[in-house]
C-alpha cells in the first residue's frame, strides 16, 4: 500500500509539473514578456516526421545500440499540442488550426480566423499592430494560402484567396499597411483580372502606400527598409528537393530588415512544403523539407540564443498522409534508399506525361534507381503506352515504388488527427511544456503582444 500511495504520488506530480497551463499562470506572474516573437509552424509536421527525419539524417540503413544521433528537432522538444477543430470532423486542415494559432479560438475546417457565424475573429497580428509591434510573415507557399492568411485575414473559406489579397492590401486608418514584412508566393492574386474585366493591381497600390517590391532572391538581399512585400513566384513554390533551400536566406533577411529598428515584433515563418509533400506520399520530398527546416531553427536558435528578449516557438499544424515507417508488416525502414531518391514524385509524373515512352526508362533510373521488379516495369509500361496519361496514376506507381523499396508507408492523401510536437527553448520554454491545445499557444501569443 506504501509503495501505491508513492507512485500515485509520484504521477500527481508528475502531472502537474507537466501542465503547460499552470506553468504559464506561474511564470507570467512578474515577468516581462518577449519582445521579439517568432513563430514557426511546420506545416503537415506530425511526429513520423520527426522520426523518419532522424533516421534520415542519420542516412543508413540499419543501426547499432543506441548510435543514432538526435537532430535539433530532439533537442529541444517540449510537449505537443491538440488540433481538433470546432466541428465534427475531430481531423483538422490547415485553415482551422491556423485560426486556433493566430486567434487562440477554434472554428470549423475551411474558416480563415471567423467563427461558426462568419464574425471576425481578431489575430495576433491585429493585436500587435495596435500596440505599434512590427509584423510579418515568411512562407513557402503563397501568402494568401490558409496557414499564413489566418493571421491576416478573415474569410468563411480558404479558397477565398483573391479576398485575401484584398484583405492583406488593405491599408489602415493612417494609410501604412497591415504588414511590415511579408514574403512568399502568389503574385497571381495581388495582379489579375475579374470575371468583369476590371484590373486589380495591389502590388501598385502597396508601392504607392510606400511598400516595397520584390520578386527575385537578389532584390531581397538588397533591400534595406521596410515595410515590404517579396513575391517570387506567381503561384507555387519548387519542393526543395526540385530546386534549392530558400526558407533560411528569407528568414534572415526579414528578421535583418525588422532588427533594423528597435520596435518589437512579431513574425510567422512557415515551412510549408512538408504539408504538400505529405499529401504527394513522397517520403524523400518530405525529407529534404525537413532538412531545410532543421537548418532554419539552427540559425534561429543562434540568433535568439544572442538575445534575451527573443521567443522561438516551433509547432506543427497537423499530420499529414499517416506516415509510418515499416509498411506491410514489414519490420524494415531503409533511410539509405530515400535518400537515392533525386526528385518530388509529383515532379516526376508531371515530366512524364509530356514524356516519349522511349524515354522513361532512362528518367526513371536516374531520379528512382531502383532495381524495379516485373510488375513495377509492367505498371510503368502501361501508363508510358496510353494517349491519355494521368498524372495522378503515374504517380501512384511511383508511390508504390517507393513503398517496395524504402518501406515507407502512407494511410491518406489527407490529413490525420493526432496531436502535434512543440518545440521551444530559452527563457519562456516552460510556458509550452507538456500537453496543450493549439489555441493555448495562440493566447499565450496574444498575451504577450498585448
Amino acid at each position: 500500500m506504501k509503495h501505491f500511495f508513492s507512485a500515485l504520488t509520484f504521477a500527481l506530480v508528475l502531472l502537474v509539473a507537466t501542465s503547460s497551463p499552470v506553468l504559464a499562470e506561474s511564470k507570467g506572474e512578474g515577468v516581462e514578456g518577449p519582445q521579439r516573437i517568432i513563430l514557426v509552424i511546420a506545416d503537415g509536421m506530425g511526429f513520423p516526421y520527426l522520426t523518419a527525419y532522424r533516421h534520415f539524417k542519420d542516412g543508413r540503413n540499419y543501426t547499432h545500440d543506441s548510435d543514432v544521433e538526435r537532430t535539433w528537432f530532439d533537442r529541444h522538444f517540449v510537449g505537443m499540442a491538440s488540433t481538433y477543430p470546432a466541428d465534427e470532423t475531430q481531423v483538422t486542415d490547415s485553415a482551422a488550426s491556423a485560426t486556433a494559432l493566430a486567434t487562440g479560438y477554434k472554428t470549423f475546417n475551411g474558416a480563415i480566423s471567423v467563427d461558426a457565424e462568419h464574425n471576425p475573429i481578431r489575430t495576433v497580428m491585429q493585436y500587435a499592430k495596435d500596440n505599434d509591434w512590427r509584423t510579418g510573415t515568411v512562407v513557402t507557399t503563397r501568402v494568401t494560402h490558409a496557414t499564413p492568411a489566418a493571421f491576416f485575414a478573415h474569410v468563411p473559406s480558404r479558397r477565398m484567396e483573391a479576398d485575401i489579397a484584398d484583405q492583406m492590401s488593405a491599408l489602415r486608418d493612417d494609410g501604412t499597411a497591415n504588414f511590415d514584412v511579408v514574403l512568399g508566393s502568389g503574385t497571381r492574386f495581388f495582379v489579375r483580372t475579374e470575371e468583369d474585366g476590371t484590373e486589380v493591381n495591389h502590388i501598385r497600390t502597396l508601392q504607392d502606400a510606400g511598400v516595397r517590391f520584390v520578386e527575385s532572391y537578389e532584390q531581397l538581399q538588397a533591400q534595406q527598409r521596410l515595410p515590404l512585400l517579396g513575391l517570387f513566384h506567381d503561384d507555387a513554390f519548387p519542393y526543395v528537393i526540385d530546386d534549392k533551400k530558400r526558407l533560411r536566406m528569407m528568414s534572415e533577411e526579414a528578421l535583418r530588415l525588422l532588427d533594423n529598428e528597435d520596435r518589437p515584433y512579431i513574425i510567422m515563418i512557415e515551412a510549408a512544403m512538408i504539408d504538400w509533400c505529405g499529401h504527394a506520399n513522397d517520403i524523400a520530398c518530405a525529407m529534404h523539407e525537413m532538412a531545410e527546416l532543421e537548418e532554419l531553427m539552427e540559425f534561429l536558435y543562434d540568433y535568439a540564443s544572442d538575445r534575451t528578449d527573443t521567443a522561438v516557438i516551433l509547432t506543427a499544424d497537423h499530420s499529414t498522409g499517416g506516415l509510418t515507417l515499416g509498411a506491410d508488416g514489414d519490420y524494415k525502414w531503409m533511410a539509405a534508399e530515400v535518400h537515392k531518391i533525386g526528385r518530388g514524385l509529383r515532379t516526376m509524373a508531371s515530366d512524364l506525361v509530356d514524356m516519349p515512352a522511349v524515354d522513361w526508362d532512362e528518367y526513371i533510373e536516374k531520379y528512382l534507381p531502383f532495381p524495379l521488379t516485373m510488375d513495377q516495369q509492367s505498371a510503368l509500361r502501361d501508363h508510358s503506352s496510353r494517349s491519355d496519361r494521368s498524372r495522378s496514376a503515374i504517380q501512384q506507381v511511383l508511390v508504390d515504388i517507393v513503398r517496395f523499396h524504402t518501406g515507407t508507408g502512407w494511410t491518406t492523401g489527407g490529413h490525420t488527427g493526432e496531436d502535434v510536437p512543440v518545440i521551444t527553448f530559452g527563457p519562456w520554454a516552460d510556458y509550452f511544456r507538456g500537453f496543450q491545445d493549439q489555441t493555448d499557444i495562440g493566447r499565450q501569443l496574444i498575451e504577450w503582444v498585448k
